[in-house]
């Protein structure tokens, strides 16, 4: 049987808080590594951070008595003894750092404060470092704690484990570089992102991918280990449900084939490809042809729809792990076993 306790509210935050983390801090890491280039894909990547974050801290608040209260954050989350607490805080600072990296990167806004000078216009370079490393860890505390909250309730054996805040910030990583990935596609007409660059996020997926599966495997082998106790069974029945259950189908087709694989097969194909060698473009510049170029371009490097479907595949694999999380969370019977064992 499965849990209904937590609805679709907390995975669909899971999902969107660690995502979001996962994608400014990709976006931030692209900065530091090259501060004149890649702009339109930064600031594109960092914006759906901020709105990813956004509508995931509201959809914690929804899960409150009073949501509108909620929004009164020095009331509701008052108590630092809580997960949740720590969380929202957490979020609601990473949302204000967020957002003004945001709003640092939108060359229509800074383009007009440049002209004018002033401090600003001084100091952007050095501003926009500063946020970047500061949203870094604010961006990988969200990831870690999507995974901290969820482990709290040691009702639900297949929570109650370390592995399963690493498996979801690993996992938050990986769908932080998916969102980025899918920002450079829609921003490659205008922006194209630079070769380095998008190497560099295809090395990520390899490396983020790979050390997901483990986690993984890590997670549900343990589980599936079980045990005498009433806690280790109940988990081995959580996890026997993904794997072979009623939620196998889901399990093995959307995060298995499409969350791992696919976007792992991309990565792999975009890094064998060889980019075009500058002598060939040259070549094609020197004749004039500008439909060459692009023509000799396309067919350098795989097509748009390649890497798209890479990421789309991860972002559907992410929110699927939350889902399917969540549901295979059962609650173990831990009073009967007790009153079992006073009386033996």
């Amino acid at each position: 049987m499965m849990q209904t306790i937590w609805g679709w509210q907390p995975a669909l935050y899971l999902f969107l808080g660690g995502m979001g983390g996962g994608a400014f801090l990709t976006a931030a890491v692209l900065y530091l590594r090259d501060r004149t280039g890649n702009n339109r894909v930064i600031c594109a990547s960092m914006w759906a951070a901020v709105i990813s974050l956004a509508v995931g801290l509201l959809l914690l608040l929804s899960e409150l008595v009073t949501p509108a209260r909620g929004l009164m954050m020095w009331q509701s989350f008052s108590h630092f003894t809580s997960w949740m607490t720590y969380g929202a805080w957490g979020a609601f600072a990473a949302i204000v750092v967020f957002g003004v990296s945001a709003l640092l990167a939108t060359e229509k806004l800074m383009v007009p404060v440049r002209k004018r000078g002033g401090w600003l216009a001084a100091h952007e370079t050095g501003l926009r470092s500063g946020l970047a490393i500061v949203g870094i860890v604010l961006g990988a505390f969200v990831a870690v704690y999507t995974g901290m909250l969820l482990m709290a309730p040691a009702s639900v054996p297949l929570w109650n484990t370390p592995l399963l805040p690493l498996l979801f910030t690993v996992s938050a990583f990986d769908t932080g570089v998916a969102l980025v990935e899918v920002m450079a596609v829609v921003a490659a007409r205008k922006d194209p992102l630079g070769a380095d660059a998008k190497r560099f996020l295809e090395r990520c997926v390899v490396v983020l991918v790979l050390l997901e599966a483990v986690v993984l495997a890590a997670f549900l082998g343990t589980a599936l280990a079980g045990g005498t106790d009433a806690a280790a069974a109940t988990a081995a029945a959580s996890a026997a449900m993904l794997v072979g259950g009623p939620l196998a189908g889901w399990f093995w087709v959307l995060l298995v084939a499409a969350g791992l694989a696919l976007p792992l097969t991309v990565a792999v194909v975009g890094l064998v490809r060889k980019p075009a060698s500058p002598s060939a473009r040259d070549a094609a510049a020197d004749t004039g042809d500008g439909e060459g170029t692009a023509n000799a371009a396309t067919k350098s490097q795989p097509k748009r729809w390649l890497p798209l479907a890479g990421a789309c595949g991860a972002l559907a694999g992410g929110c699927a792990l939350r889902f399917l999380v969540l549901a295979a969370g059962v609650h173990a019977n831990l009073a009967s076993e007790t009153i079992l064992r006073l009386l033996g």
